[in-house]
């Protein structure tokens, strides 16, 4: 077990409680200037007398302060100086005079800094070249004073600044580390939209395969048991086929968060149509291509895909009897259409219909196609029925 020295945990403790250290500084420092005043003979000392003794006292007593008022605490440390000199006491030298200085350094800045900085280093010039002029103190002290009072105000701007660039530093971390944490959580929600959309669109074009097949199954599991078994084996086929795929969502979604590639269950793409028709033998479907469908982007083959998909759950569950239904693939030099219409009753305006009221699989759609820069437009058609178009732009070759 690792133990605290003592002097660790004072200098802990000190820096936990700045002003406890102020006062244990000023009456450190007093008390030493009066020890000296008392004891000290030398006869170019005058002896000493109770005034003495106060103006060391009020010369250092208010370092305990000196974080909250930096400059009066040096303009008093100042005059309690220049008084002792004057009157050739003894005291415990320039220490609490230096300790201001610093103070002013490490606690002002700007114009405050250079006010009180010059000032004070003009007045402490001007104090010693009366002395060097009385003959009261040798030449030498007007530049070792000066400069050792001109130095301590700058070594405690330079602590000030180095403070300041350790707090800055300690900011930028946490503004960094803040950024990371929105960050995530941006991509989390992201993510949860994305698989949300991809078994949204999963789901619901194959519950309404099924709610259609199994309508039918019981409407003629009497009169035709034959229709109604074909019926019920299109809902198997339909379910296994809703379950693979919200298998291979789920295991996306997995792979993503191990940072592996699922590569056994490729996502589907344009050339999956066929397949994703064959399995809506409840509607009369066409499909008309035109240019080549190899080659895309796979993210807006995904999202074609898609398109096409919930369009066509739109047509079943809104629509009403629809007797052709057109599934348009246009490949451009510039850009891939996609377009879905229908010539149901769905969009003529009927108080039974909802199909006027935009729901969560077109503002899905617009949010697939807007993710490439691309548009949608979806709405009644000229002459009845409802037209999906998306367009998505493509990158020039």
């Amino acid at each position: 077990m690792t133990q605290v020295r003592p002097s660790h945990w004072l200098v802990r403790w000190l820096r936990e409680h700045p002003a406890a250290a102020d006062a244990v500084l000023a009456g450190v420092i007093a008390a030493l200037g009066v020890l000296l005043h008392l004891t000290i003979r030398d006869p170019k000392y005058s002896d000493p007398s109770a005034v003495g003794v106060l103006l060391v006292l009020g010369g250092t007593i208010p370092l305990a302060w000196r974080r909250h008022w930096p400059g009066l605490v040096l303009a008093i440390a100042l005059a309690s100086q220049f008084t002792l000199e004057a009157n050739s006491w003894s005291h415990a030298g320039w220490i609490n005079v230096l300790v201001a200085a610093y103070t002013v350094g490490a606690y002002r800045s700007g114009r405050g800094l250079w006010w009180i900085g010059g000032t004070s280093t003009a007045a402490v010039l001007g104090f010693i070249a009366i002395g060097v002029t009385t003959g009261a103190v040798q030449w030498e002290a007007l530049v070792s004073t000066t400069v050792l009072f001109a130095a301590a105000v700058i070594l405690g701007d330079n602590m000030r600044r180095r403070r300041e660039r350790a707090a800055e530093l300690i900011e930028r971390a946490e503004r960094a580390e803040r950024a990371r944490e929105l960050l995530a959580t941006q991509r989390v929600q992201q993510e949860r939209t994305r698989i949300a959309r991809e078994l949204h669109d999963v789901v619901a074009h194959s519950v309404s395969v099924m709610i259609i097949q199994a309508g039918a199954a019981r409407r003629q599991i009497v009169s035709n048991p034959r229709q109604a078994i074909g019926a019920l084996e299109s809902i198997e086929h339909t379910g296994r086929e809703a379950m693979s795929e919200m298998r291979r969502v789920l295991g996306v979604l997995r792979s993503d968060l191990d940072g592996v590639a699922d590569g056994h269950m490729p996502q589907p793409s344009l050339t999956s149509l066929d397949d994703l028709l064959s399995t809506t033998s409840d509607l009369p479907v066409a499909l008309h291509t035109e240019g080549r469908v190899v080659g895309l982007p796979a993210g807006v083959e995904l999202s074609a895909y898609r398109v096409v998909q919930e369009a066509l759950t739109n047509v079943r569950r809104h629509a009403g009897r629809v007797d052709r239904v057109d599934v348009a693939v246009l490949h451009a030099a510039e850009s891939l259409v996609i377009e879905v219409t229908d010539d149901g009753r769905g969009a003529s305006g009927s108080p039974e219909s909802s199909r006027l009221e935009p729901g969560y699989g077109i503002a899905g759609m617009r949010e697939r196609v807007s993710m490439f820069g691309g548009s949608l437009n979806a709405g009644p058609r000229q002459g009845g029925g409802w037209r999906v178009r998306a367009t998505f732009p493509l990158p020039s070759q």
